[in-house]
């Protein structure tokens, strides 16, 4: 037999290393070697997608904040004014927390307790507020229930935020004094309830605190004559009912004054009242007290935005201290306003 010549030799030497080549380049675009790829939790931005800031879309002054009456039996909301700014939930925490600085009503938080941060998740209506540990030393049930409930409704009253989610240093706590935090909380059903029997239907007016400072919203048990088909006529009845004896709450319409008419049409409430609720005969705060607590009372329901004022079936153009009524009055911007 012939022997191989040396250059095949070598020529097929080439080959297998070729081949050999060949096999490591295919390896290598398979990405068995490459580098590996962080792993999606971890990618730059992917947290910041999730947990956004909660910013409105344009800057606000003014807020609505949760304290409590100076005997501390009602939560009281506030209308605080700060520079203005799009962290608005942001402001209101610390609006709270802080307390009211001004006489007459009481900070409904427990001392200490700060804001590490508020924040929404994407395609959520849920705001996370992550407050630091001294929110778990409440021990009393009484004092947490309305400690979280003024937080709750505080954030709720900001458009687009349905379900609040409180947060202890960045963690989920089951409860606090008793409350369960275990899920997000909705929008209480009542702010100051009144009623006596869990199944007692009621309507939610507005009376005077017990110093006449402050208007606080409550929900009573339906007056006698009035039915729940018909709220806004109860709720009506209800404020010149007055509150009831033992609230310390004080009335806002004047001993006496009837209902003698009351007409909804595309939005406006017509109320005649007889010649008694102008009984009080003059005082500002009198004055106010009883536009203001009509006002909130009937705009809170939907149909109604703007409310004309009748006295014994006239239009008259201002009651004793000036206040013009010959217009139908709209919801006044502010409630309970505090200017800081």
């Amino acid at each position: 037999m012939k022997a191989d010549h040396p250059g095949n030799w070598c020529w097929g030497w080439s080959r297998v290393v070729l081949v050999l080549l060949l096999l490591v380049l295919v390896v290598l675009s398979g990405g068995c070697f490459s580098k590996p790829k962080p792993a999606t939790q971890d990618l730059p931005g992917k947290t910041a997608k999730e947990r956004r800031p909660l910013l409105y879309d344009r800057k606000l002054s003014q807020v609505l904040v949760y304290y409590l009456t100076q005997d501390g039996a009602y939560l009281v909301p506030v209308t605080v004014t700060f520079n203005p700014t799009r962290e608005v939930a942001k402001v209101a925490v610390e609006k709270l927390l802080a307390g009211p600085q001004v006489d007459g009503l009481k900070g409904v938080m427990p001392d200490g307790v700060k804001l590490k941060d508020v924040y929404l998740l994407d395609n959520q209506q849920t705001v996370y507020v992550d407050l630091t540990k001294e929110l778990l030393q409440v021990k009393d049930n009484g004092q947490a229930e309305r400690a979280i409930k003024a937080m709750v409704l505080t954030l709720t009253s900001l458009d687009n935020a349905r379900y609040v989610q409180v947060l202890v240093e960045g963690q989920a706590v089951p409860e606090v004094g008793g409350v369960k935090l275990d899920t997000p909380l909705p929008r209480p059903a009542t702010i100051n309830s009144l009623l006596k029997k869990d199944n007692q239907q009621g309507v939610q007016v507005y009376f005077n605190d017990a110093s006449a400072n402050f208007l606080v919203p409550v929900t009573v048990a339906l007056p006698p004559g009035a039915t729940g088909s018909d709220l806004p006529r109860a709720a009506i009845l209800a404020l010149l009912a007055g509150p009831p004896p033992d609230s310390r709450l004080v009335r806002t319409i004047w001993p006496g004054t009837r209902l003698l008419d009351l007409k909804i049409e595309h939005g406006l409430a017509t109320v005649n009242f007889s010649r008694e609720v102008t009984g009080y005969g003059g005082g500002s705060a009198a004055e106010t007290a009883l536009l203001n607590s009509l006002l909130f009372t009937l705009t809170q329901f939907p149909e109604i935005d703007r409310v004309q004022l009748l006295i014994e079936g006239q239009k008259r153009e201002y009651l004793p201290e000036g206040s013009a009524i010959d217009k139908p009055l709209s919801r006044p911007e502010q409630l309970n306003f505090l200017k800081h």
